[in-house]
């Protein structure tokens, strides 16, 4: 939800923001049964509000800029005068409510917020097209997956922020830099150097989303849980090369609910297609079940104690032993060893999440992998 760039300030480019701040402007005060969205303060803390009115009634969101967490608002217009009172995170009237009050429409909208009894100034002005506008917004990536971001969203993005934390590392010649979103600790890296050119746009631009996405999804968690921000983002067994771009992830959350969850997956890129991998696209097709059998047989071979039967259940809390986990569905990335499988489990297994030894040597999948995907895997070693 955050975001800005540097932009041009050769006249034909003021024209143009001109001419947008003027079309908002119009719409946001003349247009009903739309969505309305402001920059503003609350005295003098800076905030973003939205609103949809219908009718008589008037539903909302707003957030100051230093948190981005959502305080959702439900209203009414009347007689030129807007009343929102914020809702808590389950959908109904907080207990101690903070109250928005101000006319509309108008080209500067200026109100109160009150809260336990407390009142101070409240000024709103139409959001511009700077301040939706950040390059971010534009990610290829972004733009496939959520073409219809709104834009308090876009927002968001724009004040999407990383700091270096840790040194830069090499891996197969590559040097990859390890960054951390500031306001929400989401962590992942970037390629810095040692990648073809081209390449090596393209593997930051889905890194960049893919932080971005993790990002807006840690603030959807800290906005509709009670529990605030628990969401936790971590990756390891990173493998690149030209042609892909490879990582295990380990999310810990919760967002309300029963319990919280945990789960690990693969990412899985390959530079060229611009295409996240699945089995269909390295399997020879027909060769799923010998697939299987390939890395069952090795894994039970490679580590019997965790696949010998004859133990009892209180042994074996993970079932490392059932043959279900091992299918070409569970979830998997490429490693510098070999395939590295993750099968899943339900939350009060998480301590079964990611066995490090379920890595099974390409050379044991050979017959089973399509020739030109074996030679990429080939160049994930160091």
């Amino acid at each position: 939800m955050p975001g800005l760039t540097t932009l041009s300030l050769k006249n034909h480019s003021m024209r143009k923001l001109l001419l947008c701040f003027c079309l908002v402007l119009v719409s946001s005060v003349r247009v009903f049964g739309q969505t309305h969205s402001f920059s503003g303060n609350i005295g003098k803390y800076p905030i973003y509000l939205e609103f949809t009115i219908d009718g008589a009634s008037v539903e909302g969101y707003y957030f100051y800029k230093n948190k981005l967490v959502d305080i959702s608002l439900s209203g009414s217009h009347k007689s030129g005068l807007i009343t929102l009172t914020s809702k808590d995170v389950y959908g109904e009237y907080a207990e101690d409510p903070e109250v928005f009050k101000f006319k509309w429409p108008g080209k500067l909208i200026e109100g109160t917020w009150t809260y336990k009894g407390k009142t101070s100034s409240l000024k709103l002005i139409p959001l511009t097209a700077k301040e939706t506008s950040s390059p971010k917004c534009a990610n290829p990536y972004f733009k496939k997956e959520a073409a219809d971001l709104s834009d308090l969203k876009k927002v968001k993005i724009g004040l999407f922020k990383l700091k270096q934390d840790g040194p830069v590392t090499i891996i197969n010649t590559i040097k990859i830099r390890p960054f951390t979103e500031l306001l929400t600790g989401i962590h992942l890296f970037r390629i810095d150097s040692g990648m073809v050119a081209e390449k090596q746009k393209e593997a930051n631009l889905y890194l960049e989303y893919l932080q971005l996405s993790e990002f807006l999804t840690s603030l959807e968690c800290a906005s509709y849980s009670a529990y605030g921000s628990d969401y936790d983002f971590s990756v390891s067994n990173i493998s690149v090369s030209n042609d892909l771009i490879c990582f295990s992830v380990f999310t810990a959350f919760y967002c309300g609910g029963a319990h919280p969850d945990e789960m690990n997956y693969g990412v899985n890129f390959d530079l060229s297609t611009h295409q996240k991998i699945s089995p269909s696209d390295y399997l020879i097709e027909g060769k799923d079940s010998e697939f299987e059998e390939r890395i069952f047989t090795y894994l039970s071979r490679e580590n019997p104690g965790y696949f010998d039967a004859e133990l009892p259940n209180d042994e074996l809390q993970c079932e490392y032993n059932n043959q279900e986990l091992w299918t070409v569905d569970c979830e998997f990335t490429f490693t510098v060893e070999g395939l590295k499988l993750l099968p899943s489990f339900p939350h009060y297994k998480a301590p079964c999440l990611d066995p490090e030894w379920a890595v099974i040597p390409y050379s044991e999948l050979k017959t089973a992998i399509k020739p030109e995907f074996y030679s990429k895997l080939n160049k994930l070693k160091h």
